[in-house]
């Protein structure tokens, strides 16, 4: 296998990244009306990602009302921003071309691999079906067929199984594991892999099966019902995400391969065979047999030979100097020599991947795109909305040393350092025990000993109990007392997390306040930021008397999914 290939794989994960987050759904209501413009439910879903876990829907409504007031407000801005000519500014323009391609491959990736990937009721209920055991196999991965065939007529011989897998496995992981893979389910293996193994019963043995990796021989050990299967229908939203992950990384792996079928890179030989000999003769043959034939020195060329074509492909190249830039970035165990064309080949169609997508979206008519229309449009308004909060809407100038002196004086508690104490600790489970050993301990070596041997404080053992100087909010029990126990005595026992800890006080540094011109930038900025933030909050409050802003608050509802709560529901029922 050569060192390019082993790099396919990264391009592709950053192909798969592009995926969009939020789903617009069919049913699109609309959540808001702010003048003439409609926040709808695909807007919200587009903007949002709400991951946390709510206990109901209506706790779940609270954060949705407080995330479309967001969206209000920034639309408040927005208008704003038209009304004051905003749109008009030269620093739009930039921002759109400094994003342009991003949302080119954004849109790609969305008509590419995103659409139509949801999957349907039937392919939800095969793959439910397929869940009803997990399977544990160990196997044997070899690079080519002969050697594969040969293991088998072993194992067919009756050889141990395991020690096919130390001879001749070339898995990583099979030094650690002897090739067991432990129990999985349908969806977590290749489908070549899982397809062999779903075929088998406990104790047969695959004939060689080809996937990506090289040829496995398959050892089915055991077959278990599945667990974690549950009834069909409360399952679906989690088999729904699941599948549609899967359905996408095909759509992924489908196209990338058809891309790069598509657009075959072409290595300069000649250009290769150039800077091979300029090695030759630009270092001593001592030197040169220590240097790697995959790299170059540009300080060791002039530009003519900087500007020479390493690779071309259809509406592209890249120079020998791009190639030496790019290069400082890739491993020396994944970077081809310079003799090695085919690999230098993938390479390079690995480096310049994004640029030949973005040569694809444009050869698709991608830049006129109703969505990716949209979304320049959408990005556009953003950073007008962002200008308006910089730079259109006024708050006060520079606060004066009094304003500063004041707001010093009354955050006295955010300017301190808070008192340190170092100490020694012995954590233990039995109240009655720590109480003896605070009385019966006398000296600080005692306590290190008894720490070294006693402590429950997990890792602390080897280094004596010494928890340094602990802070407050680590340890707000230990603390509090610690700070009242002299230097070179014994505190506790404490009650923290059930368990008792005395401790030996080692150290104490006294509370301090922060010079006030030390901190003064620092107050400065605060109130320019919180009298920034007032300046916005009470420009949008003004503007919503005078636009009329309307919520539709059924419609927000009817964008949770509900099932979530109806099944908690019927379980707490039960």
């Amino acid at each position: 296998m050569s060192k390019a290939n082993l790099s396919l794989g990264i391009t592709l994960i950053a192909l798969l990244t592009l995926f969009c987050v939020g789903c617009g759904s069919n049913d699109n209501p609309t959540l808001a009306k702010i003048g003439d413009y409609s926040i709808t439910a695909e807007e919200f879903n587009n903007f949002v990602n709400i991951n946390q876990p709510f206990q109901t829907a209506d706790e779940e409504l609270e954060k949705r009302k407080e995330i479309l007031d967001t969206l209000i407000n920034l639309r408040l801005l927005i208008q704003g921003g038209y009304e004051k000519g905003v749109d008009k500014v030269e620093e739009l323009a930039r921002v759109v071309l400094a994003n342009k391609d991003k949302l080119l491959l954004d849109v790609l990736t969305q008509r590419k691999i995103v659409d139509d990937s949801e999957p349907s009721e039937a392919q939800m209920k095969e793959y439910w079906e397929k869940l009803e055991f997990k399977n544990r196999a160990s196997h044997i991965l070899v690079d080519n067929l002969d050697t594969a065939q040969m293991i088998l007529s072993k194992l067919e011989e009756s050889e141990n199984f395991e020690k096919l897998v130390h001879d001749y496995s070339i898995d990583p992981s099979a030094t650690k594991n002897k090739g067991d893979l432990g129990y999985f389910t349908w969806g977590q293996m290749l489908d070549e892999f899982q397809n062999a193994v779903w075929s088998m019963e406990p104790g047969q043995v695959s004939p060689p099966v080809k996937t990506r990796y090289g040829y496995h021989i398959i050892k089915l050990v055991d077959k278990l019902p599945n667990e974690y299967r549950i009834d069909f229908d409360e399952m679906k939203l989690n088999l729904k995400e699941q599948l549609t992950t899967i359905i996408r990384r095909k759509k992924g792996e489908a196209y990338f391969n058809d891309i790069k079928e598509r657009y075959p890179v072409r290595v300069d030989t000649a250009t290769c065979d150039y800077l091979l000999h300029k090695r030759e003769t630009s270092y001593p043959p001592v030197l040169l047999e220590t240097l790697p034939k995959d790299d170059f020195d540009l300080e060791q060329l002039d530009r003519t030979e900087k500007e020479l074509i390493l690779g071309t492909w259809d509406g592209g190249q890249i120079t020998v100097m791009e190639y030496l830039e790019i290069g400082k970035s890739i491993g020396s165990n994944i970077k081809p020599d310079f003799d090695d064309y085919d690999s230098l080949a993938v390479i390079i169609f690995n480096i310049k991947l994004t640029d030949i997508l973005i040569s694809e979206a444009h050869s698709l008519g991608i830049d006129n795109d109703s969505e990716y229309l949209k979304k320049v449009k959408l990005l556009k308004e953003l950073a007008m909305a962002d200008i308006m909060k910089t730079d259109s809407i006024p708050f006060l100038t520079e606060p004066d040393e009094g304003m500063v002196r004041q707001y010093y004086d009354e955050h006295l508690d955010e300017f301190s350092t808070p008192a340190k104490v170092h100490v020694y600790e012995i954590l233990l489970s039995d109240e009655l025990k720590a109480t003896k050993l605070a009385k019966d301990i006398k000296s600080r070596k005692k306590f290190m000993e008894m720490a070294m041997d006693l402590t429950e404080r997990p890792g602390k053992r080897a280094s004596k109990g010494d928890m340094g100087y602990v802070q407050e909010r680590y340890f707000p029990e230990m603390y509090q007392t610690a700070l009242n126990t002299p230097i070179g005595s014994i505190g506790g026992p404490v009650l923290a997390n059930g368990k008792y800890s005395i401790f030996y006080v080692e150290d104490k540094i006294d509370a301090e306040i922060k010079d006030f011109l030390g901190v003064k930038r620092t107050i400065i900025d605060r109130i320019r930021t919180e009298d920034k933030a007032n300046a916005i909050e009470a420009w949008i409050n003004e503007r919503k008397k005078s636009t009329n802003v309307e919520i539709d608050t059924e419609a927000l509802r009817s964008t949770i999914d509900m099932s979530k709560y109806d099944n908690a529901e019927s379980g707490s029922n039960n």
